[in-house]
Formats: structure tokens, C-alpha cells, sequence
């Protein structure tokens, strides 16, 4: 009786034990932080409210985001400067402070063996040092209780900066720490709530389902039906519009090769030379044989006007003279034919020097070809089971291997008739056409893909088209 006597005031109101009101107040937050259904409104608590259960000057929520941290809410703030002095300095704090005080720390473990989501650090203006003790002056108070929240997996994800002028004791750090870790449980509710809907969201989304199989069905029945332009890719390159064939004038061997491939020549440059010992000696042969020829033509002709029998051989020795000049003639041509060289300016285009030099050649053989480089054009080469009905009003279009980003239209000249085989075997129709003269014409030489365009259709059928006509093929229909 006289205990309950004590407990009442001289005008009988009962006064509350500051313990049982310190437990109330610890209760009734974290019973609002439970409740709070968005995390604005428990950032927002937790800055604000916490104050009713230990009074502070600052309080400030951050959260982890890597190797840095950032300033969500402040106490008294709707919001803060992320980018000002103020926000700045307290952000490098907080980073110094959980790399040398916080991840030091061993967790605390209760009686019953359960593991805290939050570790607490007392700091005072002599942790800031001689360099940051006059920041610390002038943007927080002398005491400072800095709180880490963790989550399930024991990592750091956020916290509380709370500062005031007076000490904090062991009590009201006490109830701190319990409330705050039932700040960290409630903040977690928001991220498992968050993932729990995207988790059910997508295993919704993928279950065999018949509302997502009829969907499936239904998106696919609409996709294939949807029209499009019937298509078909190949290989390409750029080759020579009118390109001058250089052959082999008569039979022999090639001697060297003068030029490079993809060089520039002028007209007249020398471009291969064959081989002309054999020449040189029937040139030199024919020389003499026309210059026997002739001397004996003359002789005979100062002997028939002494002796009239000699003027029958005049004239067969005159055709002999004819001959043999005819031969020296052609000798001295197929000589000067050994040096090949270009009959107008232009690229030489053929694939390796070594591949010609020391190799025999027969006449009219081509060794390489000479091109204008602003006179090229787009080759095609489509195989037999891949063709479809080219529609001529739509360009081709150029990928190019040198430049995979980007790409040329060209106009068709001219689409085969009659596939014919390649170098390398494939039956192919070949499709030529020209770029215009806008831009910088593609080198002769490089290789691409080129795309060839139909008449529409629907999806449908531009994909099972050649999957149609393989079956067709194989069972013979």
C-alpha cells in the first residue's frame, strides 16, 4: 500500500515509471514501423520519431550502395542536398567510420542465441581527428551513436547518424539498438515484399498454365499472321563493273610480276614479264636469215645484168626476201609482247604474286584484271534452294565484313537467268548490281552479305518456306 501511495502525486494522478515509459514508447515505434506500408513513410519515421524515445539533434537515415553511401532523409529536412557540403562530408564519415569501427565489430548475440540486425559505434569529436575536428565542429554536435542495419546474409545496407550536445548512456543506447533493429526487420519486409512480387510475377508468367498457354498461342497465332517482306541472304562482294582483262599474249612461262595486288598503275606501266629467252633467239635468227636473204637478192641482181640467166631467180629470191622480213617482223612483235603492260589507268586486281611468277601460261589466259576503283559493283551469289521472286523496285542491301554497323543499297542490273557453279562448287544465281555515287564507293576486293528482297507475305510463310520445300523435296511431292 505504501509503494502505490508513492507512486501517486499529492493531487492522486498516478505518475508512470520512466522505465515502463521508455518500454511504451519502444514498443509503439516499432509497432508503427511494422504497419508502415511505404518506405518513404518508415525513412520518414525513423528520422522523425525517434526523437519521442531518446531526443537527439540530428538524425540522419543512409543507405549503402557499394562502396559508398547516400543520404536518404534527414532529421527536420523534406529534402536534402546530395551534392552539398553538409551531405559530402557526412557521406566520407560514414564510409571511414564502417571500414575502421563498424566491419571490425563482432555481432552481438542474445541469450536465446539470435543474431542483431544492427551494430552500434559511440563516437565522439576525438574520432574525427586533428584534420576533420573542425567539420565535425561545425556540422554535428560533441556525441555521435552511428548505427549499421544488416540484413539476413549479415551484410550492411543501410544505418542511422544520430548526434546531440550530451552523452548518450547505456540505457538509452539500449533501447536505440533495439528499436533500430526493429527498423532493419521492417525494412527488409520492403525488399522480400519487392522481390516476392517480382518472383511471383515471373513464375506466373512462365507456368504451363491454359490462361498463359492460350496466351502463348494467341501471341504466336498474331506474330505469324503479322505481314512482312520475304527475304533471303547470301554472300557478296564488290567486283569490277567493266574490268580489262590482262592475258597471256602467246605460250610460255611467267618470269616476274612487276605490280602488287590492288596497286595503281598508269597506262604503259609494265605489269608482268614472261619469259623471252626462246623469243630473243628466233628474233636474233630471223634477223640474220633476212639479212642473208637480202644479200643474196643483191647479188643475184648485180649478176643477171652480165648474165641474163640470173634474172629468172630475181624474183624467187625476192619473195625469200619477203619472208624472211615477215618473220623477222612477227619475231620482233612476239618479243615486245613479253612485256605485258597496262592499256589504261586503273587497279590491278589479282590475288597473289607468287601464285603467277614461274608458272606456265597458255595464250589468251587471264592473269589478272585492271579496274577503275569508282567503277565497281555489287555481286550476289544465291544458291538454287534459297531463291525466291526478287522485287526489283525494292534495292538490294550491302552489309559489308569491314563495317558490320553499316550498310549500302544498290540498285539491280542484272539478275541470272541460269545458276551456274562457283569456284567453290555451289550451284548459284548471280545478281549484279550498282551503287550510286553518293559516298565513297566500297573497294573492289571486299566481302559482305547482301540481302535481296520478295513480294510481302505473312510471317508464317517467310519461315517455314524453305523448311517447305526441303520436306517437299525429301518426300518426293
Amino acid at each position: 500500500m505504501s509503494q502505490q501511495k508513492s507512486n501517486k502525486d499529492a493531487g492522486g494522478i498516478q505518475v508512470v515509471d520512466p522505465r515502463f515509459q521508455y518500454l511504451l514508447t519502444l514498443i509503439s515505434l516499432q509497432k508503427n514501423a511494422r504497419h508502415r506500408k511505404r518506405r518513404s513513410e518508415l525513412e520518414f519515421l525513423m528520422v522523425n520519431q525517434t526523437f519521442n524515445l531518446v531526443p537527439y539533434r540530428h538524425c540522419v537515415y543512409w543507405r549503402k550502395d557499394g562502396d559508398s553511401v547516400s543520404i536518404i532523409a534527414a532529421s527536420g529536412l523534406v529534402q536534402l542536398d546530395q551534392n552539398g557540403p553538409y551531405a559530402l562530408w557526412l557521406k566520407e564519415m560514414i564510409v571511414t567510420i564502417l571500414a575502421e569501427k563498424i566491419a571490425t565489430q563482432t555481432p552481438k548475440v542474445t541469450e536465446q542465441e539470435f543474431e542483431n540486425y544492427v551494430i552500434a559505434a559511440s563516437l565522439t569529436i576525438e574520432d574525427a581527428g586533428l584534420i576533420e575536428a573542425e567539420e565535425w565542429m561545425k556540422w554535428v554536435s560533441n556525441y555521435v551513436l552511428l548505427f549499421a542495419m544488416k540484413d539476413r546474409d549479415d551484410n550492411i545496407f543501410s544505418g542511422l547518424w544520430i548526434d546531440r550536445h550530451e552523452a548518450f548512456n547505456g540505457a538509452e543506447q539500449a533501447f536505440l539498438e533495439d528499436l533500430i533493429d526493429g527498423y532493419a526487420h521492417a525494412m527488409q519486409a520492403f525488399d522480400d515484399k519487392s522481390a516476392g512480387k517480382k518472383k511471383a510475377f515471373w513464375k506466373s508468367l512462365f507456368s504451363l498454365s491454359k490462361s498463359n498457354v492460350k496466351r502463348v498461342a494467341l501471341a504466336v497465332c498474331v506474330i505469324m499472321l503479322i505481314p512482312v517482306r520475304m527475304s533471303v541472304t547470301a554472300p557478296a562482294e564488290i567486283v569490277a563493273h567493266t574490268p580489262y582483262v590482262v592475258s597471256v599474249p602467246f605460250d610460255g612461262v611467267i618470269e616476274t610480276v612487276e605490280v602488287t595486288p590492288g596497286q595503281s598503275v598508269k597506262k604503259g606501266d609494265l605489269l608482268v614479264r614472261m619469259n623471252s629467252t626462246v623469243l630473243k633467239n628466233r628474233s636474233d635468227l630471223t634477223t640474220k636469215e633476212s639479212e642473208t636473204a637480202e644479200i643474196a637478192f643483191n647479188k643475184t641482181e648485180r649478176e643477171a645484168l652480165v648474165d641474163r640467166t640470173k634474172l629468172a631467180d630475181i624474183s624467187i629470191l625476192r619473195s625469200q626476201v619477203d619472208t624472211k622480213n615477215s618473220e623477222k617482223k612477227f619475231a620482233a612483235e612476239l618479243l615486245a609482247q613479253s612485256e605485258i603492260r597496262a592499256a589504261r589507268d586503273g587497279v590491278v586486281i589479282f590475288s597473289d604474286a607468287n601464285n603467277l611468277r614461274g608458272r606456265p601460261a597458255h595464250t589468251g589466259e587471264q592473269i589478272m584484271l585492271l579496274a577503275d576503283p569508282q567503277d565497281s559493283e555489287l555481286l550476289i551469289r544465291i544458291p538454287v534452294e534459297a531463291m525466291i521472286k526478287i522485287n526489283e523496285k525494292v534495292p538490294a542491301t550491302f552489309f559489308l565484313n569491314v563495317m558490320p554497323l553499316g550498310f549500302r543499297d544498290a540498285e539491280y542490273e542484272s539478275i541470272g537467268y541460269q545458276a551456274t557453279l562457283d569456284p567453290d562448287g555451289l550451284l548459284t544465281y548471280k545478281i549484279r548490281a550498282r551503287f550510286d555515287k553518293e559516298g565513297p564507293m566500297p573497294r573492289v576486293g571486299w566481302t559482305g552479305t547482301g540481302k535481296v528482297y520478295g513480294h510481302r507475305t505473312i510471317m508464317a510463310y517467310n519461315i517455314f518456306r524453305r523448311p517447305l520445300v526441303t520436306l517437299r523435296r525429301k518426300l518426293g511431292v
